[in-house]
């Protein structure tokens, strides 16, 4: 699932027209500016190095709810994520790990286990919703993506990222960062042949701990029209979180 990761962006930028045809340097300011935006959205999300919150998870199929989670979440220096579900009770006690990008461990308590979720299974729907393992790791965009300024209309800013490294799932995403709200508001993904094949809306914005934050994370499937919405309470960013539970003997326990 994406237990979403709460990035924000302060952006005030000139009017930007970008036409098909670009000269060469127009293309590597949108580059340069591009990737500072991007850089500024992932301090920007940063700036609590403690979060956590309680957060209910309701996914839709067909237009129904089918069934509704409830898990508590808790995060240092967004790298760090540990999910504990704590409804319904099939689920209860169910817990995800991650340590970093690229370690991510699930805890199962009917089977007492902790198992690591391999990197080519890190893309498939969590619990069967709209959110995978791996919209964890990509709480910090700029280390993974490349990005390009396509315009700005009115307080919107829309970026196209591409991926550093061959092998992941999307080809590229397309984000919106509103300067109203002082986030980003949108995720298009694309698929490797082009298509929009997921879309992920934030809102229900609060000022929290001097910061804008979205509440309210929605993740649609594109393709199916199937939807996961997760709404955020009990928000924290003023507790400190220690290290140690960022650990497989957390799991256990």
């Amino acid at each position: 699932m994406k237990p979403v990761s709460l990035l924000l962006a302060t952006l005030v930028l000139a009017p930007l027209s970008l036409g098909a045809a670009q000269p060469a340097s127009a293309a590597e300011d949108a580059a340069s500016l591009g990737a500072k935006i991007l850089q500024v959205a992932d301090q920007k999300a940063a700036a609590f190095p403690n979060q956590s919150y309680v957060a209910s998870m309701k996914i839709f199929k067909d237009g129904r709810e089918t069934k509704t989670l409830v898990f508590k979440m808790v995060m240092k220096d967004l790298e760090k994520q540990l999910i504990t579900f704590t409804a319904p009770g099939d689920v209860a006690g169910m817990k995800v790990l991650m340590t970093d990008a690229d370690t991510i461990f699930i805890y199962s308590p009917e089977f007492q286990k902790v198992r690591r979720v391999a990197a080519h299974t890190q893309n498939q729907g969590f619990l069967g919703s709209e959110f995978t393992p791996e919209d964890m790791a990509m709480s910090k965009l700029s280390n993974l993506w490349a990005a390009e300024v396509q315009g700005k209309t009115g307080t919107e800013t829309t970026l196209t990222l591409k991926p550093k490294k061959q092998g992941g799932s999307y080809s590229k995403l397309e984000i919106v960062i509103d300067s109203k709200v002082g986030g980003i508001t949108k995720i298009r993904y694309f698929d490797g042949a082009g298509n929009a094949v997921r879309e992920q809306v934030r809102g229900g914005w609060k000022t929290v701990g001097g910061a804008s934050l979205p509440t309210e994370i929605k993740m649609k499937n594109l393709k199916t029209n199937d939807e996961t919405v997760i709404h955020l309470s009990e928000i924290d960013v003023k507790t400190e979180i220690s290290d140690d539970i960022f650990s497989r003997r957390t799991l256990l326990r």
